[in-house]
């Protein structure tokens, strides 16, 4: 096999703008096999998928993926850097892939590859700027985007990155992300090759339904809203409606934060302040304006509204209500993710005809493979066993929000084989 096409992806849901850069990739670098790396029942907004990654994981398979890698929450539900590092380091480990497509809304890849060398040898004059704007009482994204554009402007000659430019570049959800692969990619000197697909339709954070393209965060809001799915049917490929009108129907969702509104008010409740600032991206006494919001408010959504400010922002408050909820502290990022990096390769599911793939992958992997997961202890590592443990509680919490009971039981993680089409 001479080029395997990597691909980072939720797919919550998979809709047709999905379906359209997975053609695109397929058609420009004609690979052999395609393999996606996906976050599980926690995503990098902070929030739970709206169907499990069992049913996601049929819907990749029935769409053309050839094998889903899971992407460990470790990583799923961090800041864009650090699920951007733990996918590109993971795909890069599996030593069989030579391409990754992802979208962007800027699509001039030098520009988006010149802003991610910066970032990813962080020159002195970059990093004063950064912890100038920080200590402004920026939020990060806002700092990150002013120490760039002063850093380019002042000490690099290039008319055509303008400050205009930057600006568009970095409040583009998916132009973040596209310098975060770009980032990691120089960092491990990957010989995986970056390919842009332009985006189509709605921007990443649109929330209402704008035809055929619209956003994922559109058509959750939707589904959420009660709205019949026959409404936004236009918006998903018909394999993903009928898997999500599957889930819906078997009572396996929809899920949203609201379905842990009271799990996640009391563990802050019950939490002392000092446990919560062991939480990872709590910082600087953001702790005690967490426990002061969840004593004085009633649900999430106030919870969030009250608690957000111009440097802690909705998604981090999210992402950190997850951390708390999954025992995810700092030192733990710090140590089996930043540090050590991903600790194994978890095979999600796999089309049959892949086969070749599977077996090749054995050989070349540099990371040890789980294909059964209760079996995830035998490979006698400590940091396989501490990553792997949120996979479990992940999920045993994730399917207490299930609307029906019956499969609300705890241990599907260790039960639920390996999706095969």
């Amino acid at each position: 096999m001479s080029k395997v096409l990597g691909i980072v992806a939720e797919y919550n849901p998979f809709h047709k703008g999905h379906l359209y850069h997975l053609n695109q990739a397929v058609q420009l670098i004609q690979p052999d096999y395609t393999i996606a790396i996906m976050s599980g029942n926690f995503t990098q907004r902070g929030e739970p998928t709206i169907i499990d990654k069992w049913a996601r994981t049929r819907i990749a398979l029935e769409s053309g993926i050839h094998l889903v890698i899971e992407l460990p929450t470790l990583y799923a539900c961090q800041t864009a850097e650090l699920f951007a590092a733990g996918a590109i380091e993971t795909l890069h480990q599996t030593g069989l892939v030579t391409h990754i497509a992802f979208g962007s809304e800027y699509h001039n890849i030098e520009h988006l590859k010149k802003i991610a060398g910066i970032l990813a040898e962080e020159p002195e004059g970059y990093r004063k700027l950064l912890k100038y704007y920080l200590n402004q009482g920026l939020s990060f994204p806002a700092a990150r985007l002013e120490a760039i554009k002063h850093y380019i402007l002042d000490t690099q000659e290039d008319d055509n990155l303008s400050s205009q430019i930057i600006d568009q570049i970095l409040k583009g959800s998916n132009s973040i992300l596209a310098i975060e692969y770009l980032k990691a990619l120089n960092r491990l000197k990957s010989p995986i090759h970056p390919i842009i697909i332009p985006r189509v339709g709605s921007s990443y954070n649109t929330d209402a339904i704008e035809g055929e393209y619209s956003s994922a965060t559109a058509i959750r809001k939707a589904i959420l809203s009660g709205q019949k799915l026959d409404t936004i049917s236009h918006t998903l490929p018909n394999i993903s409606l009928k898997i999500l009108k599957d889930s819906i129907n078997h009572g396996r969702g929809p899920i949203s934060m609201n379905s842990f509104e009271q799990l996640l008010l009391g563990m802050i409740r019950q939490a002392s302040p000092s446990e919560i600032a062991s939480w990872m991206d709590v910082e600087e006494g953001l702790e005690n304006r967490i426990k002061r919001y969840a004593l004085e408010c009633t649900s999430i959504e106030d919870f969030l509204l009250k608690a957000k400010t111009k440097r802690y922002t909705y998604t981090r408050l999210q992402r950190i209500l997850i951390h708390g909820l999954l025992r995810m502290k700092t030192e733990d990022v710090i140590k089996f993710g930043i540090k050590d990096g991903p600790s194994y390769i978890r095979i999600l599911g796999f089309n049959t005809k892949a086969t070749p793939l599977l077996s090749k992958l054995k050989k070349t992997s540099k990371l040890p493979i789980i294909t059964k997961p209760s079996h995830y202890y035998r490979h006698k590592s400590h940091n396989i066993n501490k990553i792997f443990q949120y996979e479990i509680l992940a999920t045993d919490l994730y399917v207490l929000a299930f609307p029906n009971p019956d499969h609300r039981r705890g241990g599907q993680e260790l039960t639920q084989g390996i999706v095969r089409i």
